[in-house]
């Protein structure tokens, strides 16, 4: 699914009826092939079976930042959400998900800041310096 335009067919989706700029839509994510297929695939699992344009867009941000975690770039993207862990509340965890084989975590945005996602054992690294501050 090879994108070129900017702004993009899922920025459009998700601001309309808004318009929304190229630079507003480059400003949130590449247009990059492997961004817009793990973004369909993530809003395939947490989303629904077929999702609309809409929901491949609030996807994008979190595909753009996972997909340089694999390289060689797969030829098919693998997504699977896990179970919540006991301690999920307390770190901020939103979502766990399996993306080929690597555990990741989407952590909880705020009003003004984005989620992030990133690779559990990057989370737990993080999380044990931030312990011993």
């Amino acid at each position: 699914m090879a994108e070129s335009a900017r702004p993009c067919r899922y920025c459009i989706a998700d601001w309309a009826p808004t318009e929304v700029s190229a630079e507003e839509c480059e400003m949130r994510h590449r247009d990059d092939p492997r961004v817009y297929d793990l973004a369909r695939s993530l809003a395939i699992v947490l989303q629904d079976r077929a999702p609309s344009d809409q929901q491949i867009a609030w996807f994008l941000a979190d595909a753009d930042q996972v997909v340089d975690g694999f390289d060689p770039a797969p030829t098919r993207w693998k997504v699977r959400r896990l179970p919540a862990s006991s301690n999920d509340h307390y770190d901020g965890i939103e979502v766990r998900l399996r993306i080929n084989d690597v555990t990741y975590v989407a952590l909880e945005g705020g009003k003004d800041c984005p989620g992030d996602m990133l690779p559990l054992a990057e989370f737990r690294r993080q999380e044990k310096e931030a312990s011993r501050g």
